[in-house]
């Protein structure tokens, strides 16, 4: 297939400027020519009208012309010297011969004049001309024409020479017309030759300049077909450019032929690396579609550690209701230990008064004592509901020990999803870390609880043994009462020490209770922290899933790309 350049080929751009300037050249070097071959043939037309003057010089006596005048045409003299001159005339090609005189250097006129025509100018005639013209060849000088003057005469170069006398004097002025018409025929010929010359070799140079351009051109088309031949050929890089024309084109292919070597090591390359990206990107692929089901365990189960966060903080929360009702119940035992102080108090001061009220006071004592016997008996039975906090403890230990051992398995899920997972295993382990502390948090709840038990266990031992003396002791004292004041008096003291003994075992008691208060309210809201964590390391999880199904469509689109390129660098044969 053959395609139009656009301006003009590589042949017309060399061949209209080697054109333009071998013309100009032929016609610099055939004017130059021209010019010295005129300037030289002027120069031999002078030297000839020269050499004739010369010669025309000594055929004539300086003395004779010295006597030239009107008349002077009728002396043997004159015929001689005329004879003489026109010999000369005719061997030398001289057009006219004559000699010139001056009278007192003002006029010129004619002496011996070799015209043999009607215009012939006879002795003492008068010369057109001035003499300031003539002047330096009257005072001894020679002026030869230098130039080919083109007159109604003729073409002619005129030589004026001085005549002298045997004294030395100028007689007359020698005038040689130099017949230069065969000078201007060869310096015409001369033109005419450097013009066929300069055309011939015009011609000879473009047709050998053409046969050039031809070969090169031939070896230009040949490079192409080669290349077009490499291009349209299903991209076959395997094929070479053989030309050897010893010159440029044959570099020019060489530099082709390590071009083409370039570009199939290119294309192998990129062929190597699509293969590589295309089963790089199955792995990635592959990787995600394993990462997003790892992801997706780890977000399950994340979802069953706040479902255990939420159930412990429901189990904080009963326990903190526990908390409350003990230490309601606490405070209800203090006062009631302050009031029986302060009726121990009374009944210290009634002790001078028991004899006139033994009896209302023995009925009213023992209503007493009932009434506290049955009130410190609900109040201890409602003490002991601080033993469900040891219960509670336990099913918090317990929930620890399920939120450790899912917190060791979200970090192994993490561990399985390699650097996809190093976030969960921060968080599983910050969850591992919590459940720890509230492990430790529930065990010094435990400890305190049954601290409180135990000191809830001691109260109810000693109102038993209150109750016990209220009805045997003093109850039988009132009895003996008449007869033992002074050991009633020492009963009541030591009743009264009792009863602050256990208010200030309630006071242990509601401080030992507030510190539980204070410790569960640490545990739920660390629980709550927990739960907010678990539920935002499950929303990460889903991101991380969507974006995961991103990478992955990505990867996908990826291996689509390598396989169109290897489909594309498969279609050049390497």
């Amino acid at each position: 297939m053959k395609t139009k350049v656009r301006k003009l080929s590589i042949r017309w751009k060399v061949l209209i400027p080697a054109t333009i300037l071998i013309i100009v050249m032929c016609a610099v070097i055939g004017f130059n020519s021209y010019s010295r071959i005129k300037t030289g043939m002027i120069q031999l037309g002078v030297e000839e009208a020269q050499m004739a003057a010369s010669i025309a010089r000594f055929a004539v006596d300086g003395d004779t012309l010295s006597h030239v005048g009107a008349g002077f045409e009728s002396t043997q003299e004159y015929q001689d010297s005329l004879t003489a001159l026109r010999q000369i005339q005719s061997l030398c090609g001289i057009a006219y011969l004559y000699t010139l005189h001056t009278d007192d250097n003002t006029r010129l006129y004619y002496g011996i004049d070799t015209d043999d025509s009607a215009g012939q100018q006879l002795p003492g005639n008068t010369f057109d001309g001035a003499y300031a013209e003539f002047s330096d060849v009257f005072a001894g000088q020679e002026y030869v024409q230098d130039y080919i003057d083109k007159t109604e005469d003729g073409i002619l170069i005129s030589a004026y020479l001085p005549i002298k006398d045997s004294s030395g004097k100028v007689a007359a002025v020698l005038g040689c017309d130099y017949d230069a018409s065969y000078v201007l025929e060869r310096i015409e010929s001369a033109r005419s030759s450097i013009f066929q010359i300069s055309a011939i070799c015009l011609i000879l140079t473009l047709t050998v300049l053409n046969i050039i351009v031809n070969r090169i051109m031939r070896s230009l088309h040949k490079v192409n077909r080669k290349i077009y031949d490499l291009v349209n050929n299903e991209g076959d890089l395997t094929q070479k450019l053989d030309i050897s024309s010893g010159d440029e084109l044959e570099l020019i292919a060489g530099d082709v032929n390590t071009l083409l070597e370039y570009i199939r090591g290119i294309m192998l390359h990129i062929s190597a690396n699509s293969t590589e990206l295309g089963t790089s990107t199955g792995t990635i692929a592959e990787s995600l579609v394993s990462a997003r089901d790892n992801i997706s365990d780890i977000s399950a189960t994340m979802e069953e550690m706040s479902a255990a966060m939420e159930e412990t903080s429901a189990s904080l929360y009963q326990v903190d209701e526990s908390v409350s009702n003990i230490t309601n119940s606490i405070g209800s035992i203090a006062a009631k230990a302050s009031s029986e102080r302060e009726s121990a108090a009374k009944i210290m001061e009634k002790v001078q008064s028991i004899y006139e009220s033994a009896e209302t006071d023995k009925i009213a004592a023992a209503r007493q004592a009932s009434e506290m016997s049955e009130n410190m008996t609900q109040r201890i039975e409602r003490s002991r509901a601080v033993e469900q906090i040891d219960t509670l403890t336990n099913e918090i230990i317990n929930i620890t020990d399920q939120t450790s051992l899912l917190a060791l398995n979200a970090s192994i899920e993490a561990a399985r999803a390699g650097a996809a997972g190093k976030g969960f295993a921060v968080v599983a382990s910050e969850i591992g870390s919590l459940a720890d502390n509230s492990a430790r948090a529930a065990e010094g709840i435990q400890r305190v609880s049954q601290e409180v038990i135990r000191a809830v266990n001691e109260l109810a031992g000693e109102s038993e043994r209150m109750i016990r003396f209220m009805n045997e002791t003093a109850m039988a004292g009132y009895e003996r009462l008449l007869d033992n004041t002074t050991n009633y008096k020492n009963d009541v003291g030591r009743l009264s020490e009792i009863m602050n003994d256990f208010a200030d075992v309630s006071m242990r008691l509601s401080n030992d209770i507030d510190s539980i208060k204070e410790a569960v309210g640490a545990v739920n809201t660390a629980a709550a922290e927990s739960a907010k964590g678990i539920v935002d390391v499950t929303e990460m999880a889903s991101g991380m899933t969507v974006s995961m199904e991103s990478i992955k469509d990505e990867a996908e689109s990826n291996r689509d790309i390598a396989g169109q390129l290897e489909t594309e660098v498969r279609r050049f044969k390497l």
